[in-house]
This record gives C-alpha cells, sequence and structure tokens, in this order.
C-alpha cells in the first residue's frame, strides 16, 4: 500500500506483511478523532452499497439510507434511470423524505413546501416571485454519484469519486460465474440489527474465516474447512471459494458444491451458500465509534423463496450470524480493556480465507485512507 502510516501500539508497530505485523492498535476501535476520520476519508469518499433496484420497481418510487452520518435518498426517476439524492431541502435543510413508497411525481418539503420534480429539479418555490434575482435552476437537489451495478447500488458522496466499474474491475465477474443468472435477481428478504461494536470489527469478523471451526457448530457442519480453495484479490474486494460437506437433515447439500464469500471495501460482506442460488448481501453502516447497524439483503431470482432458501436463511439468521453478534461485542468490550492493546495475525502467504491475511489488507486499506 502506498502512503501508509504504520501506527504502533503497546507491542510495537505494524508491518506491510502480515506474517511479521502486530495488529492494528485497539484505539481504531472507539477513539472519536479516529472514527472522525474514517467517517470523511473512508466513507465520504467511497462506493457504498445502498441496496437493489427491486426496491424501487416504479417510477417515483425511493426509499431512505444513511451513508455513515449522512441521509441520503434512492429513487427511481423513469423507467429506465434511478437516482441518489442528499436528503435535504435547499430552502432551510430539512429532510424531505422518510421511510420509503412514491412520491407521486412530485417531493414537496413538509417545512416550506419547496417542490421538487422527481428528476431532483425544483419545480416550485412559495412566493419566491417576489425574491430578486432567484433561480430555480439554482436550488435543484444535491445529487450524488450512483453506480447500478448488475442491480446492486452503490452511491459515492465525492462529486469527484473515479468510476466504480474501474476501481473495482472484475468484481461482477466473480459474481456471475458463480450466479450466471445473477441480473434477475431482487431482494427476498432484509434483516436489521444494532451492534454494540464498532463496525470495522464486524467487518473484521466476515474477513477471516480462522474462528468458524470454533465459533460456528452449526455452519462448521456445511462447510469444509479442509477443501480446496480459491481466492481472488483484489485491490477494492476480495472473493474466496470453499466448498460444502453434506449439510444435515433439513438442509441436504451436494457435498463440493461452492460456498462463496466477498469483502468489498470499505463496509460490504457478501456470501453465497449452497442448496439453492442466492447473494446474502452485508452492510456494517457506522453509528459512531463503538456501535454499528447491520442490515442484509438476501437476494434470489426474482425474490423468490425455496425450501433450501429457508432453511438458508434460518441457518444465517438464526443461527451463525446471532452468533458472530455475539462475538463481536465482546470483543469491543475487549478492546477497550486495560489489559489488551494488540497481537499478531495469524496469516499466511496464501492470502487464505481460514487466516488472517485478509484482516491485514483491510486494515492497510484503512490506514491508508485516514492517513
Amino acid at each position: 500500500m502506498n502512503n501508509v502510516n504504520y501506527p504502533s501500539g503497546v507491542r510495537g508497530p505494524m508491518d506491510g506483511e502480515a506474517g511479521k505485523s502486530f495488529t492494528l492498535p485497539s484505539r481504531y476501535y472507539f477513539d472519536a478523532d479516529i472514527y472522525q476520520r474514517e467517517l470523511q476519508q473512508v466513507f465520504h469518499r467511497s462506493w457504498c452499497y445502498v441496496g437493489h433496484v427491486s426496491q424501487i420497481p416504479n417510477p417515483g418510487d425511493y426509499y431512505v439510507d444513511k451513508i455513515a452520518d449522512q441521509c441520503v435518498f434512492i429513487m427511481r426517476t423513469d423507467e429506465a434511470t434511478v437516482k441518489a439524492f442528499f436528503n435535504v431541502c435547499q430552502h432551510r435543510g430539512h429532510q424531505l423524505l422518510n421511510g420509503k413508497g412514491n412520491t407521486k411525481k412530485r417531493i414537496v418539503c413538509p417545512y416550506h413546501a419547496w417542490t421538487y420534480k422527481i428528476d431532483g429539479t425544483l419545480l416550485n418555490a412559495p412566493y419566491t416571485d417576489k425574491v430578486a434575482g432567484f433561480n430555480h435552476t439554482e436550488f435543484s437537489l444535491k445529487e450524488i454519484a450512483l453506480a447500478n451495478y448488475r442491480g446492486m447500488l452503490f452511491a459515492n458522496l465525492d462529486s469527484n469519486a473515479p468510476n466504480f466499474t474501474s476501481e473495482y474491475k472484475g468484481f461482477d465477474t466473480t459474481i456471475l460465474d458463480h450466479l450466471p443468472s445473477f441480473e434477475i435477481f431482487a431482494i427476498a428478504h432484509q434483516f436489521e440489527y444494532e451492534i454494540a461494536a464498532n463496525w470495522k470489527i464486524v467487518v473484521d469478523n466476515f474477513s477471516e474465516g480462522y474462528h468458524i471451526p470454533v465459533a460456528h457448530k452449526q455452519l462448521s457442519r456445511v462447510l469444509d474447512t479442509s477443501a480446496n480453495k480459491k481466492a481472488t484479490i483484489e485491490p477494492r474486494f476480495s472473493c474466496f471459494r470453499s466448498a460444502c460437506k453434506e449439510g444435515y437433515a433439513g438442509l441436504e447439500l451436494e457435498p463440493g458444491a461452492p460456498y462463496l464469500s466477498w469483502t468489498v471495501w470499505p463496509n460490504t460482506c457478501m456470501l453465497s451458500q449452497p442448496g439453492c442460488d442466492n447473494l446474502i448481501v452485508i452492510r456494517m453502516a457506522p453509528n459512531g465509534p463503538t456501535q454499528c447497524r447491520e442490515r442484509i439483503d438476501i437476494l434470489t431470482p426474482y425474490g423468490e423463496g425455496s425450501s433450501n432458501l429457508d432453511a438458508l436463511c434460518r441457518l444465517f439468521s438464526d443461527n451463525f450470524n446471532k452468533e458472530d453478534i455475539s462475538l463481536v461485542e465482546s470483543v469491543q468490550q475487549g478492546l477497550q480493556s486495560l489489559g489488551y492493546d494488540q497481537s499478531r495475525y495469524v496469516a499466511d502467504d496464501r492470502n487464505d480465507w481460514y487466516s488472517e491475511s485478509g484482516l491485514h489488507r483491510f486494515h492497510l486499506q484503512i490506514l491508508e485512507a485516514i492517513g
């Protein structure tokens, strides 16, 4: 990584090689100043997953979301176009929309009734005909860069953001090679969780499979950690392909079927489990130095379900995701203990998901971003 300042903790400095490095000092998981730098340098300048086009099938459909500390809304402006805007009226700053719904072709501010077209242009501002030199065109809603990537939506608050496709080159190939019908996928289920842990701890947890045999007994009945594994490592994402076992009663699987996992900079992780066509998209949104919101979108062909999908959802939501939440909340408490600051990465040079190589890569990206 270029322009990385390696911080030191009580054991020593981090290193550019995972096998030689001490871990990220614990202050990076609760320090308020570091958190503010992450908001500004990571979340205000990165492509963040904000949902799927299947959430807004009709013109005028919208939903409100947050990118870290910034409230935004995503809207279908016509049959072919989806846009993202800051959720703020250009008059006095009142928020325009809440939740989700359909605006019926107009967005009306509930404070002074400034009215916008669904493409963001100001249509009407009461009494401004008496304001000298008032120009409607100067007060359109502030649009946000939005990438529609095979139906997945990524937004970037930086008006000078690099092109998503070039920055995440090859990302769609890792999905389509496994799920060739991905462009007909839609959201089948959504889950949300409030987690008492820094957002990075949750990404850390999904960045390695090292803990799975110990902490996830039920998942270990599905995932074959001894099978041959394939890794695709790129600057902005990683994809790991493993294999499954035969499963268990209620979730019978074909041994050797692929089990895929992804980490996508900065705060998205994905899984595709065996048994049916599915993609589980997990986003960790920061909500303060020691809190985050986790949103999970489960995508399937046309958003349809199946008996295996129901079993996989139960495995994910009722078992190993709850186990992961317990793990990361305990880690947050431990990182704030006077008895801990650093350890070593349990890493190898094979970029294996079952080591902590990916954890080290993620931490270097954080350090490079915040300077």
